[in-house]
């Protein structure tokens, strides 16, 4: 075999390898002769032929193989582009749903409600006394947890600044966590029941409620002026 066969050969070889042609075969052609050999096959030096359209087959399957080639990459660019926003798509909405999480209605007035206690703070000694056995009634929650948790045993632990000021205030899980702006009593006794409790808001008739409400009310009052340190979000 010559050095030119042996060149043939070799180019034969690469080009099979780099487009890799499902063609049934390939034409070659070089120094005015040329030859046809099956894709993947190795070159046989008995298949030399000549043709006039050896140079056009040719470049059809170079352009088929860059066709190819370009189709692909094209194929593989759009599936990570879209495997990239789908990934994106599901980070945002498990994000949205983690601020979405808690339901405002459940922890807010409902429409007509009439609450069973008195937020000014004229509230019977015997309704603020049954809202104390309950502010450290750990049955209330799922978890273990009482309001006492939080608050101490008698009420005046773990407020922000803003407990200093009567209800409705300012509440810094209300805002965070149902995007309320400002509570009454019985709005953060529900709060507090639905977040760290993690438990079913009370029935808005209840005595419990009117209870545990009028006690918050008395805490608030014995707190404002003598605040007590700022560690839950009251």
């Amino acid at each position: 075999m010559t050095i030119q066969d042996e060149k043939r050969r070799s180019l034969l070889a690469r080009l099979s390898r780099q487009l890799g042609y499902t063609a049934p075969a390939l034409v070659l052609v070089a120094g005015g002769s040329a030859f046809q050999a099956m894709a993947g096959e190795a070159p046989d030096s008995r298949s030399f032929t000549s043709g006039q359209d050896a140079p056009l087959m040719l470049a059809e399957a170079h352009a088929e193989g860059q066709a190819e080639a370009e189709g692909e990459a094209e194929a593989e660019a759009e599936a990570e582009a879209e495997g990239e926003a789908e990934a994106e798509g599901e980070a945002e909405a498990e994000g949205e749903a983690e601020a979405g999480d808690h339901d405002r209605s459940a922890v807010e007035r409902p429409d007509g409600y009439t609450p069973g206690y008195d937020e000014s703070g004229d509230n019977p000694a015997e309704l603020i006394a049954r809202g104390e056995v309950l502010f450290n009634d750990t049955s209330l929650s799922t978890n273990g947890l009482s309001c006492a948790s939080c608050h101490g045993a008698d009420g005046l632990s773990g407020y922000q600044d803003t407990f200093n000021d009567p209800y409705p205030h300012e509440v810094a899980m209300g805002m965070d966590m149902f995007s309320m702006e400002r509570v009454h009593a019985d709005e953060m006794v529900q709060l507090c029941m639905v977040a760290p409790m993690d438990a079913e808001p009370l029935d808005w008739d209840s005595q419990e409620l009117a209870a545990l409400s009028a006690y918050v009310v008395d805490a608030q009052k014995r707190f404002a002026g003598n605040s007590t340190g700022h560690n839950c979000d009251t």
